[in-house]
């Protein structure tokens, strides 16, 4: 206690120190509002009072202290304050637009103007927010690569946020990306270049896609989709002829089998594919030997069969697995024939015959049927099936109905009902699945059951399997399912049978985010051995929870199981044990062509009777494909016994290499523990040789080709210019020249992109270039690539009167026409008119005169132009007032005196006009005309519009609200029905 009395004491010596400060202060001062909240950027107010506590005039003066960067707005002036005064003064501050988050604190000072002294000071703390800006930015990418080239795009990935974020780079149809994940702090960028390699095997230009997205924390940020025109190799050849798939191989094949050392060569030749164009007859065949199952599973059996098919008729002939229906034969493997025949009213009737592979009971078997589909949701089906047996000669006869129909939008159900007779006694069948959806619940159920003396696939059995599911919200659904095998089936011996089993299960699963979720489930499963020497049967009763999870490019499984297994194989003293299981399954996906994935589950075991039980199980898959080459990798420690149904591998490896476009060679080696045993793993290894052919059926394609160069003024060609035709797109190479092959002969359009040119380019021929293609010929097409000309100009008078005289130079109809092309527009509100960009040759010049203001008239209408690269020819034309011409016509009246006296007669001719213009038709005179109104639109149509279709317009006037469009100013009805004519016909 003595030791800590010197710090007492000074502690208290401080605390009066400070105490004696603030009483001793003058002034108080309030910050209104602590903790102020605001964002990078953000201008905010910091309003605070100061109360003058004693009994004389004081001057103050304020001070802010604030952090490094932020910037002060606002100052408050020094100011008097009596007794008992109050002031409220406001500091503006900006914070900093790269401010990280975090508190920083502000600090206003009081002091004296004379002393500099402080009276006193107040904190005040601004809590900057957090903004995530993450922006991606594509910078290179070719406008197109060649096929066999690689694929290559840049992106600059910026944190234009204030906080540090780790970012991840997902893509699609995407090879590799050199810089999947990394961080970038506030201010900092990144570029990242993905690539995709691309086959030269492509026949047909077309655009490949892609997209690039930058993920922060499982979220999508930013997302690119981009697109790269890939043209054929101009060296690839093109194949005229419809060819029938073929595929031939040999494999050499060797085993440590038994601790011997076997080998055998096996031949394989197969076809599968259609015999037409069209796609109406199929034949499939195969021819493989020698047999070599012995050589365990990398061994096949030896096998030949050949089946065709059309819209009317499947015909089979060979061995293969035949199905008849799931309750008479749902498999049976043997050598025979089957044949249906399909009316087009959905009829059909057949037969199958079958002689029995491995399974020597039945000697063979015979069945006819007859259907009915109406869609792919109702069909009904009939059976009448013999099998005949081979120990005691007697015939077995099934009968069976199956149907399936859709009683509901979401429900589906199939039902067969059969009956047999077998020894004199008959006996029955049913099968019944159902599939249905109705609110948030959906329900499926299989169930089958078979008599004590049915004599089909099954027989005295039953096996049931059903779901039943709720999703209650979109994150939480609910789940049970039931499950019990056959007790009793037919099975070919070659095929094994896996181990009886039942279980029940009831689950909740809950999406926690996007691609995670969690499972939590209790379930009860029984499994029993098939085997002579059975080893195994047991049941268990366990709580499971599973947690799945795809974040980037890496997904993981975590199982955990804990209960109780019941080991009906041991003393029932000693048969119950605690069960708990511990699984882990992560993978690794590099790019869609790379992957890794490992693997892990830990447990205690009372399921086996064994010499050796493990309770560790561990294991790697790699799978990796590089342009023509690919392999994989799989090694694992130990399996269960009770997967003897199947082979299963300790160790594999495959590699493979294609080469010659249609040539593979692969090797192939197992560890593996075969079917039917739990233990004694072989070593085996083949080596295989494919080659794949195309038997040329019919020259489908009589095609020729179409080629060309492209070059400038000064014969120097042209690079990168796409042209196209038909569906077919090249480009031209450094030499500027092009080919188009596998073109359909007769007479078609060749259209060149104007993208690569320069806004006053052109080309020195029509664009498209209407091009005959021969059969078996190439068509040349050479053209330039030269600087258009322009012509532009306006209507004026000469001699203007008073602006209400002025005639209106709207909407005259002008005409630029060439041997080849016409360009017709209209004059704007001034009179002036523009032709778009036109190569150069001889061009006329041409003025309807009907479209002129009503009265006026131009010296004249046509004009001729030879138009030069690069010209810009300027037309002024000049209208003027119709001369109006007044002739005198003697109407023959004589005027004379009486009498004698001689006088010459005077004769008088009165003028012959025009009829007089009334008052209302003096003056300026309204324009009238006939046109044909084309269309109506809520918008304004874009110069190169569709719906003009190669039409010009001549005007375009909005009326009740639509922008109308119409074509010609005509002076009679007639020629506005010809004109009328022609637009419709074309």
């Amino acid at each position: 206690m003595l030791k800590k009395l010197p710090g007492i004491c000074a502690f208290f010596f401080f605390l009066g120190i400070y105490a004696n400060g603030q009483v001793s202060s003058p002034v108080t001062v309030g910050i209104i509002g602590k903790n102020t909240e605001t964002l990078p950027g953000k201008i905010l107010n910091i309003p605070f009072q100061i109360i003058n506590q004693s009994d004389s005039v004081i001057s103050i003066k304020t001070n802010i202290v604030i952090p490094d960067g932020f910037k002060l707005i606002t100052r408050v002036q020094p100011a008097e304050l009596n007794p008992g005064d109050k002031t409220l003064s406001i500091y503006s501050l900006q914070v900093p637009l790269n401010s990280p988050v975090g508190s920083y604190p502000v600090k206003i000072e009081i002091l004296d103007p004379q002393t500099e002294k402080i009276f006193i000071t107040e904190t005040t703390l601004i809590e900057v927010g957090e903004i995530e800006n993450i922006t991606m930015e594509l910078v290179d990418l070719p406008d197109h690569i060649f096929a066999g080239e690689s694929l290559n795009a840049t992106f600059l990935v910026q944190n234009q946020g204030n906080t540090s974020k780790k970012i991840f780079i997902d893509t699609y149809n995407i090879d590799h990306v050199d810089i999947p994940n990394f961080e970038l702090a506030p201010g900092e960028s990144s570029r990242i270049t993905v690539s995709k390699a691309t086959s030269a095997e492509m026949m047909d230009a077309r655009k490949e896609f892609f997209r690039v997205q930058a993920t922060v924390s499982g979220e999508a940020v930013q997302s690119i989709f981009k697109s790269v025109m890939v043209f054929p190799s101009q060296n690839r050849k093109i194949d005229r002829y419809f060819r029938y798939p073929v595929t031939f191989s040999a494999t050499y094949l060797s085993t440590n089998q038994k601790d011997t050392y076997e080998s055998a060569y096996q031949f394989e030749l197969n076809g599968n594919g259609y015999l037409d164009a069209d796609g109406k007859h199929k034949l499939e065949f195969l021819a493989r030997g020698p047999n070599s199952s012995e050589l365990s599973f990398l061994g096949l059996y030896d096998q030949y069969y050949v089946n065709y098919e059309n819209k009317n008729a499947n015909l089979f002939l060979g061995e293969k697995a035949f199905t008849f229906t799931p309750l008479t034969e749902s498999s049976r493997f043997g050598l025979g024939t089957e044949n249906k025949i399909i009316l087009n009213n959905g009829l059909s009737f057949g037969f199958l015959y079958v002689k029995p592979r491995y399974y020597n009971q039945i000697n063979d078997e015979f069945a006819i049927y007859s259907g009915y589909e109406k869609d792919s949701y109702t069909a009904a089906e009939i059976y009448f099936v013999s099998k005949k047996e081979t120990a005691t000669n007697e015939t077995t006869y099934l009968g069976s109905l199956n149907t399936k129909f859709r009683p509901f939008e979401k429900t589906t159900i199939e039902l067969e009902l059969s009956r047999g007779l077998y020894n004199q006694a008959w006996d029955n069948a049913l099968r019944a699945n159902v599939n249905t959806q109705f609110s948030i619940f959906r329900v499926s159920g299989n169930y089958i059951y078979t008599g004590k003396f049915y004599p089909g696939y099954f027989s005295n059995s039953k096996f049931y399997s059903g779901t039943f599911s709720a999703h209650l919200t979109p994150k939480l659904n609910l789940g049970f399912y039931a499950r019990q095998d056959f007790t009793n089936a037919q099975l070919d011996t070659f095929f094994v049978n896996a181990p009886y089993s039942k279980s029940y299960q009831t689950s909740m699963t809950y999406n926690i985010a996007q691609r995670t979720y969690l499972k939590l489930y209790w379930r009860e499963y029984e499994k029993k051995d098939r085997l002579v020497l059975d080893k195994f049967h047991y049941k268990t009763k366990s709580l499971n929870t599973q947690f799945s999870r795809r974040l980037r490019k890496l997904d993981y499984m975590i199982l955990g199981e804990y209960g109780q297994t019941t080991n009906y194989r041991v003393e029932s003293l000693e048969n119950k044990q605690t069960t708990y299981r511990g699984t882990v399954n992560m993978s690794y996906r590099f790019n869609a062509s790379n992957a890794i994935r490992v693997f892990g589950s830990w447990s205690n075991i009372n399921s086996f009777v064994s010499d050796e039980q493990r309770n560790l199980t561990a294991g790697l898959s790699v799978n990796s494909r590089i342009k023509n080459f690919s392999g994989s990798f799989h090694i694992q420690n130990a399996y269960d016994i009770d997967d003897y149904y199947r082979n299963r591998n300790l160790m594999q490896l495959n590699l493979g290499y294609d080469f010659l476009k249609n040539h593979t060679i692969s090797i192939r080696s197992f560890y593996t523990i075969f079917r039917q045993q739990t233990e004694n793993p072989e070593f085996t290894l083949s080596a295989s040789y494919v080659y794949r052919l195309g038997v040329p059926l019919k020259q489908i394609i009589q095609t020729g080709e179409v080629s060309g160069r492209i070059t400038d003024d000064n014969n120097e060609p042209v690079e990168g210019i796409v042209v196209s035709l038909l569906n077919k797109s090249a480009i031209t190479n450094k030499y500027g020249e092009f080919t188009l092959k596998s073109v359909p002969p007769g007479n078609h359009l060749l259209a060149m992109n104007r993208t690569k040119l320069e806004i006053n380019e052109t080309t020195n021929i029509p664009n498209p270039i209407e091009i005959e293609v021969i059969p078996d010929q190439t068509s040349v097409i050479n053209f330039k690539i030269t600087e258009g000309a322009r012509l532009e100009g306006n209507f004026y008078e000469k001699n203007q009167g008073s602006e209400s005289e002025n005639p209106s130079l709207k909407n005259i109809i002008v005409e630029l026409k060439s041997e080849f092309e016409q360009y017709r527009i209209v004059t704007n509100n001034n009179g002036e008119f523009v032709f778009p960009l036109v190569r150069p040759g001889n061009w006329d010049f041409h003025i309807y005169t009907n479209s002129l203001p009503a009265g006026y008239e131009t010296k004249s209408q046509d004009y001729h132009f030879h138009l030069k690269p690069g010209d810009k020819i300027e037309l002024p034309v000049e209208i003027q007032k119709k001369q109006r011409n007044i002739i005198f016509k003697s109407q023959g009246i004589s005027l004379s005196t009486s009498g004698n006296s001689k006088t010459t007669p005077i004769q008088l001719s009165t003028p012959a006009v025009n009829k007089p213009e009334t008052p209302a038709l003096q003056g300026k005179q309204p324009e009238s005309f006939y046109s044909i109104q084309i269309g109506a639109f809520r918008k304004k149509l874009k110069p190169d519009a569709r719906f003009l279709k190669g039409e010009q317009f001549d005007f375009e006037e909005e009326i009740d609200n639509l922008n109308k469009y119409f074509i010609g100013k005509f002076v009679s009805p007639g020629e506005a029905q010809k004109e009328l004519k022609r637009l419709q016909q074309k």
